[in-house]
């Protein structure tokens, strides 16, 4: 990489006198550069996605299909995009918003981890256009695209963590510990609750911060892809993001 940078600078102090010619074969080196950065950075999320998939399921071990599970990883791992969820197998065209909302349903969803990872693999799928064998430059991308992945995954790392079901309990345990969830679950019944049962360290221990840590890199990693194509990655205020209630 050092020697890469070395090179480009090089040619950067000799572009002061070239031609147009010489102008054109340096843009071409950055933006074959660039997509390989791209490439690389497409490999980085479908490794936090398979992370964020394996800390989702052993903390939601009944919101998994245990028989889908190798074949999801499968389809990640090896950048193939061919599985279609029982809950969509009779819509004739199903996007990436399809199983978001699923997931995100207030509704009983059976499997409901598989309809999110998968939600976002295709949604990155779609964005990277990953089918795509062979990317030669970062003008083979869609800005567009990747702008709307990038808002959707921060609306996604929100729904995660404050989504609830129609009952008031979590649709995700992500970030909340048990003492929490115990206490959530008795208000909603309307059930009396005492604290005296837990220990001023389980009260006090901070939330578990690993599942915000993936996704913030995903969103990091989205929004460099964007700065390689030119682009600032837009932040979505919190208001905005609070307002979506449908993938639409």
């Amino acid at each position: 990489m050092k020697f890469l940078l070395n090179v480009l600078i090089v040619i950067f102090i000799f572009n002061g006198c070239s031609t147009k010619k010489d102008n054109s074969f340096v843009h071409s080196i950055f933006q074959t550069n660039g997509a390989t950065a791209v490439r690389e950075q497409t490999s980085m999320l479908r490794d936090s996605l398979l992370r964020y998939k394996k800390k989702l399921d052993k903390r939601n071990p009944n919101y998994y299909s245990k028989k889908d599970a190798p074949f999801i990883i499968n389809e990640i791992k090896y950048k193939k995009n061919h599985i279609v969820l029982e809950l969509l197998k009779d819509k004739t065209k199903v996007t990436y918003k399809d199983y978001l909302n699923i997931a995100f349903d207030k509704n009983y969803v059976k499997n409901r981890n598989d309809y999110l990872i998968l939600g976002i693999y295709k949604m990155l799928y779609w964005a990277y256009t990953i089918e795509r064998k062979h990317t030669i430059t970062t003008m083979q991308y869609d800005i567009n695209k990747l702008q709307e992945a990038n808002k959707m995954m921060q609306i996604i790392q929100y729904r995660v963590q404050t989504a609830k079901n129609k009952d008031g309990n979590y649709l995700f345990l992500t970030w909340q510990r048990q003492w929490q969830t115990e206490v959530l679950k008795k208000a909603n019944q309307n059930k009396k609750i005492s604290l005296s049962k837990y220990t001023n360290e389980q009260l006090l221990y901070h939330s578990n911060m690993n599942f915000q840590m993936i996704s913030s890199k995903m969103i990091f990693i989205l929004q460099e892809t964007l700065r390689y194509l030119g682009e600032e990655g837009v932040n979505l205020s919190t208001q905005t993001i609070k307002s979506v209630l449908l993938f639409i």
